[in-house]
């Protein structure tokens, strides 16, 4: 399974409901992207201050998305899916910045 996941920062002038509002816009269209497997995205809704090991400043983070993928040939049928093209139009009108991330298991 390869698995992307992404650090999304909303727009500075966007207000917070608008851009969970797009997120979920956003998560309806990926059903049926040719070669998805799974989308998720995960709102922040707080960030905790109990913690047992040293934090470190990750500033503007809204959310957090993750797109799954079965193997290379599903990625690349995703790549150049028309469909895929068109929800990443949709992500650049509510989507201010984002940090992309190949991620592994660790067995």
């Amino acid at each position: 399974m390869i698995r992307i996941l992404y650090l999304l920062q909303k727009p500075k002038n966007m207000s917070k409901e608008q851009f969970d509002q797009e997120c979920l816009v956003h998560y309806r269209m990926s059903h049926g992207i040719p070669g998805l497997h799974k989308y998720e995205v995960r709102l922040i809704e707080s960030e905790p201050t109990d913690i047992h090991v040293p934090f470190f400043d990750v500033q503007g983070v809204d959310a957090i998305g993750e797109c799954w993928f079965k193997d290379e040939a599903q990625l690349q049928i995703y790549s150049d899916s028309e469909v895929r093209k068109k929800w990443f139009e949709h992500g650049k009108t509510f989507i201010g910045s984002l940090k992309p991330f190949v991620t592994k298991d660790i067995i």
